[in-house]
């Protein structure tokens, strides 16, 4: 089956964490910027659609070369509206008013900067591969899992870690990088509204890529990052290969 993969990129106006996140510059371009441009330059996707409520993102999305063929509700753009409705809401408004049905979404968060066209790519191969309905990317994290209250105290969440300080025995651990890549077949996300559901395999990523811009703290390193990033890779292929 030949695949039609929807690029979906959400993008609200309001932002309490990074105010107008979404057009801040990052790096010299306004972070939507940076999404539209990676899948732009990935021949896997078959359409890149920009997802917003706000006039002003739409028209730097159009001006970087996303289609924004309608405005999202301001009932689906506040705090608490989850991305979820705007995901449906894309896909159906699409269909009714072009007749336009993608075999796979691939949601497309502007938080993850460090995303490149190869991503993509390998997330499509993997899927394929894999005969998996959905592909999201993780990264390796640590194996011992905490909460902390108001009062710092702490409750382990997986104590069976515990039984060794052998790191190379315990299990290896995952957890999602951020928002770097989600796709999965249309179907499959329509019936279940949700990413996370059919046969669903994992594409991992180096940790010092798994950038995810929540705070300024984020935006902060978050760029320092992304100007250094090939001067990172090639430090730790050199460092691995002196072992």
């Amino acid at each position: 089956m030949d695949m039609k993969i929807l690029a979906l990129i959400p993008a609200r106006g309001g932002s309490k964490g990074i105010p107008k996140k979404n057009i801040r510059p990052f790096n010299g371009k306004p972070l939507i910027a940076h999404s539209i441009e990676c899948a732009k330059r990935s021949p896997r996707v078959d359409r890149i659609v920009v997802s917003t409520d706000s006039e002003e993102i739409a028209e730097i999305a159009r001006a970087y070369g996303a289609d924004v063929p309608f405005l999202r509700p301001s009932e689906m753009a506040g705090d608490t509206s989850k991305v979820m409705d705007a995901v449906i809401h894309a896909i159906e408004t699409l269909k009714a008013a072009e007749g336009y049905e993608p075999t796979h979404v691939l949601l497309l968060q502007t938080t993850s900067p460090m995303r490149t066209p190869e991503d993509i790519d390998r997330a499509v191969e993997i899927l394929t591969e894999r005969n998996a309905d959905g592909v999201v990317s993780v990264c390796r994290t640590e194996n011992l899992l905490m909460t902390k209250n108001d009062n710092d105290v702490l409750t382990i969440l997986n104590a069976e870690q515990l039984g060794t300080t052998n790191r190379q025995l315990l299990p290896t651990v995952y957890k999602l990088d951020g928002c770097m890549i989600y796709l999965i077949k249309t179907d499959v996300l329509l019936r279940e509204r949700s990413f996370f559901a059919g046969k669903l395999v994992g594409y991992e990523i180096d940790r010092w890529r798994a950038v995810d811009l929540d705070e300024p703290q984020d935006f902060v390193v978050g760029e320092m990052i992304q100007r250094n990033a090939e001067e990172i890779a090639k430090r730790i292929e050199q460092f691995s290969s002196n072992e």
